[in-house]
């Protein structure tokens, strides 16, 4: 009770898809006062009890309806998170339209919510004020080359938290900066490498950082340690920035690299921005500021007319597949130089899609609206977003029509052509090889030829790969997202410089347009500089991200169809594509304002109706 005989309430944060806070009242004897935001709560929720967040003081006036129950328990004496948590947390909100519970869950590691008492956070204060808003960038496409810089950076011992977009780029990075001689040996033992995002080892590692963080003063991990608790950080350096895997696949969808930039800017730490080439905000900012980066160099990249490609026809799919006499004798030199070939078509299964022939329709997800392929190995389709699947249709879901067509050949149908077309006596390795078969293929041939999607250029960081050949470049930037174009340059660009001797590696390009479009660029000196200023220009005329935000809202076509009502009364563009009517796209700059507008669709109260998804674009 208060001083004036009311319940103590607060309001609290429980992980799930609303955006709601709920009000309990506080165990009697229990100061309200006293409970600070970030607390840890345990609360009646149905038939069981649940862990949730303090948030703030509550009242009854929420609106959700039903009695207040009280706290079961208060498991932290006072907040224990490091200062920078709640206000990072708050930010993720805001930015990505998520409620306070799933930003909770998805940066805070799984042990945060099961309960395990913790110390308050160890936190003191290194005097970095001259490095408050700074920010470096460093570019050079040569691995090697940034690591060296970053290895020498980290030798002045202010605390610092190196990111990777990968746990084995930065497991590598950490093998080489622990026999770099910048560091010394009392710099070594202070350097932790942070384990993989969950599991008890990340846990664990989180709560050595968490309470005996003085200790360690340099933490070099994968996404999952953009929350690492280090006291006193001064410098935050994110490697690979412009890597399109810090953004996220799993709903909430948000960018990793947006999340260390905000909490460098929370925390007064300087902010390392480097990789191969820049993403659109950091190019904004580097292009011509004479900051500390290489001149980008040209390539050694070969285009490829698939018009003018042989393309064999594949057995019950439209289209074909190309292969280029000069992707088989690029594959044919660098095996001869004892060097290994990829070929790369990052489209998985038999067929990329299926298509009515009744309507024009193509074949899509029942759950999410994603495109189906077709795996011919397992006869069945599966989405390309979220990996459902099902046998294959006999007829078309949207007419019934019975007349299904297959288009544009997948990995399943390239490993024969493959074989046919090399004649060298070395390993094929095909799509489905796990890594132990190309571990072993390693070992017992000095080269051979890897068929795979994006995910093989890995293979460049151990061995020498004379040859990067990509048999559908033009499928990268197929897909309707406004950043296509820019993950199709950059996956090239990586093909060009990742790993192991990549002076002398050739990439071959087929594609329809060659040398134009996206591929502006790629082969000459100052590439990125050329292909960023013009995708830029054409985005600033397009009012797209960065300069406008572009949200997408996907739930019930009621919904859909009266938010939609209340933004154009708001003044915001809208628009709903005509064969989705549960999806809406919205571009503004009004973000608070649609986070209101939105709010209602996810009050606890539509539980039953299930919540709608929203993704936001801000680059």
């Amino acid at each position: 009770m208060t001083a004036n005989g009311a319940r103590a309430l607060v309001s609290v944060a429980l992980p799930g898809p609303w955006w709601t806070s709920l009000t309990y009242a506080l165990p009697d004897g229990c100061d309200g006062r006293a409970i600070e935001p970030g607390v840890r709560v345990r609360v009646p929720l149905g038939k069981g009890s649940r862990i949730a967040v303090v948030t703030g003081a509550g009242d009854d006036t929420d609106g959700y309806g039903g009695e207040i129950k009280r706290i079961t328990e208060v498991i932290d004496e006072s907040c224990a998170l490091a200062p920078f948590v709640m206000p990072l947390l708050r930010w993720f909100c805001d930015a990505y339209m998520s409620g306070f519970g799933t930003a909770v869950k998805t940066l805070l590691p799984d042990g945060f919510l099961k309960g395990d008492v913790l110390k308050r956070a160890d936190v003191y204060n290194i005097p970095h004020d001259i490095f408050h808003g700074k920010t470096d960038f460093i570019y050079d496409p040569v691995d090697e080359a940034r690591f060296a810089i970053y290895a020498k950076t980290l030798s002045d011992g202010l605390p610092t938290l190196v990111s990777f977009p990968l746990y084995n780029d930065a497991k590598r990075f950490f093998e080489y900066a622990s026999n770099s001689p910048c560091f010394p040996d009392e710099l070594k033992k202070s350097a932790m490498l942070y384990p993989r995002t969950g599991g008890r080892s990340e846990w664990k590692a989180w709560l050595r950082l968490h309470s005996q963080s003085r200790e360690t003063s340099i933490v070099i991990g994968g996404q999952n340690s953009a929350m690492a608790p280090i006291a006193g950080l001064g410098r935050i350096i994110v490697e690979d920035e412009s890597n399109n895997a810090w953004r996220t696949m799993r709903r909430p969808i948000f960018n990793m690299r947006s999340l260390l930039a905000s909490r460098a800017r929370i925390e007064g730490s300087s902010l390392v921005l480097g990789g191969r080439m820049p993403s659109c905000r950091a190019f904004m900012r580097v292009d011509g500021d004479g900051s500390r980066n290489e001149t980008p160099r040209g390539a050694n990249v070969i285009f490829v007319d698939m018009k003018l490609a042989y393309t064999p026809s594949v057995e019950g799919v439209e289209g074909g597949l190309a292969v280029s006499e000069p992707l088989v004798r690029e594959t044919e030199d660098a095996l001869s130089r004892g060097e290994w070939a990829l070929w790369i078509l990052d489209r998985k299964g038999y067929a990329g899609e299926m298509i009515c022939e009744e309507c024009g329709d193509t074949v899509k997800c029942s759950k999410c609206g994603g495109t189906m392929r077709l795996e011919a190995s397992a006869s069945l389709v599966r989405c390309v977003s979220c990996g459902f699947s099902h046998p294959t249709p006999e007829e078309c879901p949207n007419c019934s029509g019975r007349l299904l067509s297959a288009r544009r050949p997948g990995l399943e149908t390239l490993y024969p052509l493959a074989d046919a077309a090399i004649t060298s006596p070395v390993p094929i390795l095909p799509p489905d090889s796990d890594d132990k078969t190309i571990n072993r293929a390693v070992r017992e041939s000095r080269s051979g030829v890897l068929l795979g999607t994006r995910s093989v250029l890995s293979l460049c960081d151990d061995v020498p790969v004379g040859m990067v050949g990509w048999l559908d470049a033009d499928g990268e930037a197929r897909s309707d997202e406004h950043d296509s174009r820019v993950r199709a340059y950059s996956l090239i660009w990586e093909s060009c410089w990742r790993g192991i001797s990549p002076r002398s590696r050739r990439v071959l390009v087929q594609t329809r347009r060659p040398g134009k479009d996206w591929q502006r660029g790629l082969s000459i000196p100052d590439g990125w500089r050329t292909f960023w200023r013009g995708e830029l220009q054409e985005r600033r005329e397009l009012s797209m991200p960065p300069y406008v935000p572009l949200v997408k809202f996907e739930g019930r076509a009621s919904d859909a169809a009266d938010l939609m009502e209340r933004l154009m009364d708001m003044g915001c563009e809208c628009w709903s594509p005509g064969d989705a009517p549960s999806c809406l796209w919205i571009r503004t700059k009004k973000l608070s304002e649609l986070r209101r507008a939105m709010a209602p669709y996810f009050h606890i109260k539509r539980a039953r109706m299930g919540f709608p998804s929203v993704t936001v674009w801000h680059e």
